[in-house]
């Protein structure tokens, strides 16, 4: 079983690329306000706290005073950053070869959605696949499609025209084949098709009595129809799995039943592309029986269910089954995937999930969901569409996965050294960037994640820049946060950087490396997420994040909350136990955690946990495959806040088996406890900085309304 010691650090090289981020990541001066609603509140005296028979933290040196800063950040106004690469660059238009240009023949309503004609009016379900995957296929520049190295300037392009008031196209699964770059121009939608059985995965595991059908009229209890299962995870349907569809867009291509990974794809705008997940289901008979796939489910008045129907269903109705609904973008193993100046909308499931991929960018991509067309409509239930009624519309999620090998190519050969070797992929994620976005997609607006097992890859390396965030959950780490801890000489064929930032802790005998490690997160506006900076997981997908840094943040809560989801926001939530699930060994450690410039303006909660097995918080957790330990392991939360100021006093401030540093200008009420294991020492030595100013950081949406 994994026990972690309390002692991390990072190595000098990440500590001078940090040090060289933050001396450069300054915006417009600042106007003297800081946005907030007047002075911050003042912490009150604090008394001696209990004693118990914990044994805290190790203590934080205590050194001398800083010199201060005395220019506020202003959040939201940085148009330039050093630090980053230059920004994508468009293609030249229109492509050399007319080939490569199509013109839509479908044209949308003056309020966005897709006539729901459409499919009828062109016979088929996904009309303009076939051309689309044609193009990108005889478009591509193949030479570019297998290596590492970023070669997305010598891309081949396929671009989306109108054609006079026709202005959309209506595709299924598409694969991009490497070596090109797919624009959408401005005033063109791609709309993704409603029929379930154009994303049938054929992913199969165990088979099962009933598929869930038609719903009660309320909005919890179910009932099932009585469809015998065969093992299928067929897309459409609720299952413990959500593996049933492929995504809109891959970077995936099918020989047969073996896939290969590409690399070099990008998707550029302005244009945009919509999951229609609001929109009811479609399909005929014949492709169900082409599939095999049972009947879609039905609202209780006799219409077919939408994608976000089947996700609420799933979640809420049926208590956390799976709703197999398709990703918009998964760009999956390979290299250098980008999207650049391009807006998603209404995706059924998560909008992007970048997985086990080596260079990954988002810049300038705006996501929103729902629209205000579907704001104006309801779900089975009756309920309005809108950030609390709609599940797992995740924004960008960028995810590590197993390792495994790609197939070969016919044509071109397949360079050797490929990822280390002919097609094979550690499953690790990493040089992950998103800078200048905007985001709103009722759920999390951004979740780093690793994986479930220690068998999977890692995460690292990745930077959040100049972005703003509005309805959803805010800035995630987690839930799951396992990859590769226990099996260091898989080491060898990660990317060297990740050894080289990163000091390991002794596990029983082996080095344990982090599972999330080397995220910095900066120049960042959430407003009206439920949570602002969130690390979450549990036992039995926890492991080891490290070096997550968090600078010039600014936040605040949404005055008037919908009943569904009426929770005060959580300026920073820190916990080790989310969700209750049986333990499997995996036990959660934060280390090197770092908020320096965060300024909250909203009453909100703040919560600060490291983990511990004997924690009252496990309490009626279920049984898992492993027995909780004796003694207890205890990781305590490594933790240093900085220039973190909140203009009305907490709601609620909860610590426990955590070691917290607080530098300057910090007045969220913090006490050291031995009762609840928590040291919480001044080191003002830590460079002091005037509040952060919010008083630009909370723009519109561009182009988007709000309710």
């Amino acid at each position: 079983m994994i026990r972690y010691s309390n002692q991390f650090c990072a190595a000098g090289l990440w500590v001078a690329l940090l040090a060289g981020l933050l001396a450069g990541c300054g915006g417009g001066g600042s106007s003297g306000s800081t946005g907030g609603s007047g002075a911050a509140y003042t912490v009150p005296a604090s008394g001696s706290s209990s004693t118990g028979t914990s044994t805290p933290a190790s203590t934080p040196a205590a050194s001398t005073p800083a010199a201060t800063t005395t220019t506020a950040y202003q959040v939201g106004t940085t148009t330039t950053d050093p630090n980053l690469p230059a920004a994508p660059t468009m293609p030249t238009l229109p492509p050399a070869n007319a080939a490569c240009q199509l013109t839509a023949n479908y044209a949308a309503q003056s309020n966005g959605l897709l006539p729901t004609t459409t499919e009828a009016t062109a016979g088929s379900t996904a009309p303009d696949t076939a051309r689309i995957q044609a193009a990108l296929y005889a478009c591509a520049n193949a030479a570019n499609a297998y290596t590492a190295t970023n070669t997305l300037s010598s891309n081949g392009v396929v671009e989306l025209s109108a054609n006079g008031a026709n202005n959309a196209f209506l595709t299924g699964p598409l694969s991009m084949p490497g070596g090109v770059t797919l624009v959408i121009d401005s005033g063109v939608t791609l709309f993704a098709s409603r029929d379930p059985t154009q994303y049938e995965s054929g992913t199969t595991g165990a088979s099962t009595a009933n598929l869930p059908g038609t719903p009660n009229a309320g909005q919890t209890g179910a009932t099932t129809s009585a469809i015998a299962g065969n093992g299928t995870y067929y897309c459409g349907q609720i299952y413990p799995n959500d593996d049933g569809c492929k995504p809109l867009i891959s970077n995936v291509v099918y020989s047969g039943s073996a896939k290969i990974y590409t690399s070099n794809n990008a998707i550029m705008g302005p244009g945009t592309i919509d999951g229609q997940g609001g929109q009811p289901l479609y399909t005929t008979a014949a492709n169900l029986a082409a599939a095999g796939a049972p009947p879609l489910i039905k609202r209780p008045d006799g219409t077919n269910m939408s994608w976000w129907d089947l996700g609420w269903e799933g979640n809420e109705a049926l208590s956390g089954e799976d709703e197999n609904n398709p990703r918009l973008i998964e760009p999956l193993y390979g290299y250098n995937f980008t999207l650049f100046n391009l807006t998603l909308q209404n995706a059924p499931k998560f909008h992007i999930t970048p997985t086990g991929i080596n260079g990954f960018t988002a810049w300038n991509v705006k996501i929103f969901t729902p629209t205000a067309v579907y704001q104006t409509m309801t779900n089975y239930w009756g309920a309005p569409y809108s950030y609390a009624s709609i599940k797992n519309t995740d924004g960008i999620d960028p995810g590590s996965k197993s390792p495994t090998t790609s197939a070969t190519p016919a044509s071109p050969a397949l360079p050797g050294g490929y990822s280390g070797s002919a097609g094979s992929f550690t499953g690790d994620i990493s040089n992950v960037l998103v800078a200048y976005s905007y985001i709103s997609d009722s759920d999390d607006n951004m979740a780093i994640k690793g994986e479930s097992s220690i068998a999977d890859g890692r995460v690292y390396n990745i930077t959040v820049a100049h972005n703003h965030f509005f309805y959803g959950h805010g800035m995630s780490i987690g839930s799951q946060t396992s990859g590769l801890d226990g099996n260091p000489a898989n080491l060898a064929s990660a990317d060297p950087g990740v050894v080289a930032n990163t000091t390991p802790l002794l596990v029983q005998g082996q080095l344990v490396y982090p599972s999330v490690s080397n995220v910095n997160v900066y120049d960042l506006s959430m407003n009206y997420t439920d949570n602002g900076v969130r690390i979450k997981t549990n036992w039995s997908e926890g492991g080891l994040v490290s070096n997550a840094n968090y600078t010039n943040l600014c936040m605040q809560g949404n005055p008037s909350p919908n009943t569904l989801d009426s929770t005060p926001q959580a300026a920073i939530i820190i916990t080790p136990y989310y969700t209750a699930t049986g333990n499997a060994g995996l036990y959660p450690s934060y280390q090197n955690i770092t908020i320096n410039g965060l300024h909250e303006l909203t009453a909100a909660s703040w919560t600060f946990q490291g983990f511990n097995s004997a924690s009252p918080n496990l309490q009626g957790w279920p049984t898992g495959s492993v027995a909780v330990p004796s003694p207890a392991v205890v990781n305590p939360l490594g933790l240093t806040l900085n220039n973190v100021v909140a203009d009305v006093a907490p709601l609620s401030v909860t610590s426990s088996d955590a070691s917290i540093t607080l530098g300057n200008n910090v007045n969220v009420p913090l006490v050291t406890s031995t009762t609840n294991n928590v040291i919480a020492a001044s080191n003002t030595a830590i460079a002091a900085a005037p509040t952060v100013d919010c008083s630009k950081a909370f723009v519109p949406f561009p182009g988007q309304t709000f309710p």
